[in-house]
């Protein structure tokens, strides 16, 4: 922070390990331009710890000092909520959309997510490769985007849907899927499920951030459900991209309950360590 005091008119806080939205410093130029008449501190565009905070850099050999001598009595994003306090700004300032979000680190099964997997038809459980996730639809202070990613219970929820918002998976490699899931909606009632969507396939990534350049329709969603078994070697290519993507405007409230992937590869691997020896990887 020291060394970047003179060398531009804002800094940005990030960290190594997070996925930024496509757009992000022009969606950071306008709202820095809209709060000319407004006086702050720190503008935030995320709301998990101290990632995605903007600093005006004049204020950076404070801050510096001020984490120097405090790092060691609280973590440093409640020591940024103080030093925000002490510089007059009292309330947080968060800025929607949000532009940053953790990459996914590849899943571990713990015994409460084994028995959620064991009640799925396929015996070898989903794989869910290291990815990122980001959505264009309203993202809340309660559930969030990878949440729908997670191989738990949790989901990710929003409201007021329009056609062609999309919620999509960005793996971090290639992958050659055998099968996609995807469930929206509540479990027992199947209420807030997305009653006109479809699941997409992506490949040839481009830009930076990365995002596919050509998408491919996998299937339609019935009932807000798709369970869709792939071929790997009939498309030609490695997958990237996997988009959920909304094909009507729909009011109210929209659960997507979990995204699930099935790598190829993985599920050779899970039968060789069963025991399976004619198998290779």
């Amino acid at each position: 922070m020291s060394f970047a005091t003179n060398l531009s008119t804002y800094f940005l806080l990030i960290e190594d390990n997070v996925f930024c939205s496509p757009n992000f410093v022009t969606q950071i130029h306008s709202q820095v331009a809209s709060m000319k008449s407004s006086p702050w501190v720190i503008l935030e565009f995320s709301d998990i710890g101290f990632l995605g905070k903007l600093f005006h850099s004049k204020d950076l050999p404070l801050l510096a000092h001020f984490l120097l001598l405090f790092h060691q009595e609280k973590p440093l994003d409640k020591l940024l909520l103080h030093f925000r306090t002490l510089m007059v700004q009292e309330k947080s300032i968060i800025c929607r959309p949000f532009l940053f979000y953790y990459r996914m680190s590849h899943p571990t099964f713990d015994d409460n997510q084994k028995a959620t997997l064991d009640r799925e038809t396929d015996p070898f459980g989903p794989d869910n490769p290291p990815a990122a996730v980001f959505t264009d639809m309203t993202v809340s202070n309660v559930h969030f985007p990878w949440e729908a990613y997670t191989l738990d219970e949790s989901y990710f929820w929003t409201h007021d849907v329009n056609v062609g918002d999309h919620l999509t998976v960005i793996l971090n490699h290639p992958s050659n899927l055998r099968k996609v899931q995807v469930m929206t909606g509540s479990i027992m009632e199947g209420k807030y499920a997305l009653k006109k969507g479809q699941v997409e396939l992506g490949y040839d990534p481009e830009g930076m951030p990365q995002n596919c350049a050509s998408f491919f329709v996998l299937g339609h969603l019935v009932e807000g459900q798709l369970s869709q078994e792939i071929v790997p070697k009939s498309m030609g290519h490695q997958v990237n991209c996997v988009r959920l993507v909304a094909k009507a405007k729909q009011d109210g409230g929209l659960m997507i309950r979990h995204i699930y992937l099935w790598e190829e590869k993985a599920k050779k691997e899970k039968l060789i360590r069963d025991g399976d020896t004619s198998l290779k990887v």
